[in-house]
């Protein structure tokens, strides 16, 4: 067997979770058209609202690569990039490892090794630090807050691991 089939083979086993009640970008397009475009003068055509769409998301990537804070208007909260410091600890008698795992290895690992991959041993990475990009509601001022989530695309991620890996983006928190 080849390594990228053992490697399907692995992926195929995880469950796809299905969201349900979600709100994406079609979702709003609809919603501003039946009920009215808020006399912002002519209704805006579809490709029109994605276009507009997609500037504010670059936009709003380049400033969380750059590794600034994003104050939403009217009070809607905030966006942030953290880091969070990783160790090696003892909790109650028993080992915690606190760093990620790097899943290309450990499925090398586990391709080339039956007895790894039958104990199910994770290869970890050793950085120092781990970044994300937190919404933070506290500041927010409307209903229903634990509701609302905002979720980074692969193509900003992959942007900021790069800028941070460069040592050109850094966190204070």
């Amino acid at each position: 067997m080849e390594f990228q089939e053992f490697k399907e083979g692995i992926r195929s086993k995880r469950t796809q979770g299905k969201v349900r009640g979600s709100w994406g970008v079609y979702d709003a397009y609809k919603y501003i058209r039946k009920n009215g475009w808020m006399n912002i003068g002519r209704p805006v055509k579809e490709h029109e609202f994605y276009s507009i769409i997609r500037r504010v998301n670059d936009l709003l990537a380049a400033e969380i690569v750059q590794g600034n804070t994003i104050r939403f208007p009217a009070r809607m909260g905030k966006l942030e990039l953290r880091k969070k410091k990783r160790e090696v600890k003892m909790v109650d008698g028993k080992l915690k490892i606190d760093y990620p795992i790097d899943w290309d290895k450990t499925l090398h690992l586990w391709y080339e090794d039956e007895e790894a991959h039958q104990q199910k041993i994770l290869v970890r990475r050793q950085e120092p630090y781990t970044y994300m990009v937190k919404y933070c509601r506290h500041e927010a001022n409307y209903e229903n807050k634990s509701f609302y989530e905002f979720v980074l695309n692969r193509f900003v991620k992959i942007a900021l691991k790069e800028e941070i890996h460069a040592g050109r983006t850094d966190s204070i928190y």
